[in-house]
């Protein structure tokens, strides 16, 4: 009867170790940067949609009722609503819409940086969001927006 031998089955034993190793190298490493990329994108889509939302809105006002505090609030009329007002939060890192006075909504999480700026009838946002878990993830937004002329 033939038979392998015990110098031929360590061998092949040693061969599909290595072929496993590398197959679970390769897969951990896609899994990292699937978890890395799904961070990121969720990161770009909320502060995306948090700055369109105060684009929306703060297009609606005018240059005579905008008022910016210290760079980082501001505070507007539209034709609908009065003293509708954004700022950072700074101790739980949210920007928030306030209005009425009092009741606040949450526009988005993990923001850093929050600053306006009003030249004329054009208003500039900018912000900075940052990913809690992963400090080396990170997006800046920055938008113009014109103001509707009375």
């Amino acid at each position: 009867m033939k038979a392998f031998t015990l110098v031929e089955v360590l061998v092949s034993a040693a061969i599909l170790s290595l072929i496993i190793a590398g197959l679970y190298a390769v897969l951990n490493i896609g899994n990292a940067t699937f978890g890395t990329d799904t961070k990121l994108l969720d990161l770009q889509q909320n502060a995306r949609l948090a700055m369109e939302w105060m684009v929306r809105e703060t297009r609606e006002s005018s240059p005579a009722g905008t008022q910016i505090a210290g760079g980082n609030s501001i505070t507007f009329d539209t034709p609908n609503e009065a003293d509708i007002q954004y700022y950072r939060d700074a101790a739980n890192f949210r920007l928030v819409r306030e209005y009425p006075t009092g009741t606040v909504r949450i526009i988005a999480n993990n923001i850093e940086t929050l600053s306006f700026s009003l030249s004329g009838f054009v208003l500039t946002i900018q912000f900075t969001a940052r990913n809690p878990q992963r400090a080396d993830l990170s997006l800046s937004l920055k938008q113009q927006v014109r103001l509707r002329n009375e």
